[in-house]
């Protein structure tokens, strides 16, 4: 993996106030609503929904908005007239940048993002000028810790850190995982490292499967696009680079924001 780490990213949305952690919340629910409608409600069979439960409940959503989301997208509460549609940009020092959306009106989003892209120094391209350079892969966050049962009464069952060397040997050996990096900031919760492991997207939900019968805990696991190759910009780009990030981030029709920029 080069020069970028998802879990940095998804740590600050898991710290985010209550003001954004509102915002990320919709978003979540459009997430589950959309997969409900295109695979049905059972999460056993949908694994596209079973990714998208698992990601509101990492957040901390509420289950009641989780089974109205289920319900609205399967058409037995309110309707929805959600479509996907992702947008293509080239932003500042020639940064790739895909946008993912859920809209229930394509006039305004597009016009949404055209203007903040216009604003800071981007450039709206056509559908597959930028896409080719990334590839749709399975994400998965796991904890160099592992689940203690507890012998004692009355004491809970708890997490212990585990040398990130072991557990990077031991994942190693599983098939179909592609790439795997150690970070080395530590959690001060678990006294862990953070392994971060991609694997392609067809074997992702294999991959998933096994991981989860091992004792270490997995932080999240979804879907995710990633740059064929990260580069460099000079410092004055990559501000104004993350910068037009934060702000797609933000709209409220938007989902995902994946680019090539070396972090």
């Amino acid at each position: 993996m080069s020069g970028h780490s998802k879990w940095a990213k998804i740590k600050r949305q898991k710290g985010a106030n209550d003001q954004k952690k509102g915002a990320i919340f919709t978003k979540l629910a459009r997430n589950i609503s959309l997969s409900a409608k295109e695979g049905g409600a059972d999460v056993n069979s949908n694994f596209s929904l079973r990714l998208a439960v698992s990601k509101a409940k990492e957040m901390n959503m509420p289950m009641s908005n989780i089974d109205r989301a289920i319900q609205k997208g399967t058409g037995a509460g309110e309707k929805i007239a959600l479509q996907k549609i992702s947008y293509e940009i080239i932003g500042p020092g020639g940064i790739n940048i895909i946008v993912d959306c859920q809209s229930d009106n394509t006039n305004r989003t597009f016009t949404e993002i055209k203007t903040i892209v216009d604003k800071m120094g981007g450039k709206i391209t056509g559908a597959g000028s930028i896409s080719w350079q990334f590839s749709e892969k399975g994400y998965i966050a796991l904890r160099s810790a592992e689940l203690r049962k507890s012998t004692q009464f009355g004491r809970q069952d708890s997490y212990e850190s585990v040398d990130p060397d072991t557990v990077q040997l031991e994942l190693m050996e599983i098939p179909g995982i592609e790439d795997l990096e150690v970070q080395k900031e530590i959690d001060q919760e678990l006294g862990a490292h953070i392994i971060e492991i991609y694997t392609s997207k067809e074997e992702f939900s294999k991959v998933l499967k096994i991981l989860e019968v091992l004792p270490y805990k997995i932080e999240t696991a979804e879907l995710v696009k990633k740059a064929r190759e990260n580069i460099n910009v000079n410092a004055e780009a990559k501000i104004k680079v993350e910068k037009l990030l934060e702000a797609l981030e933000d709209l409220n029709d938007v989902d995902s924001v994946w680019s090539n920029l070396q972090e």
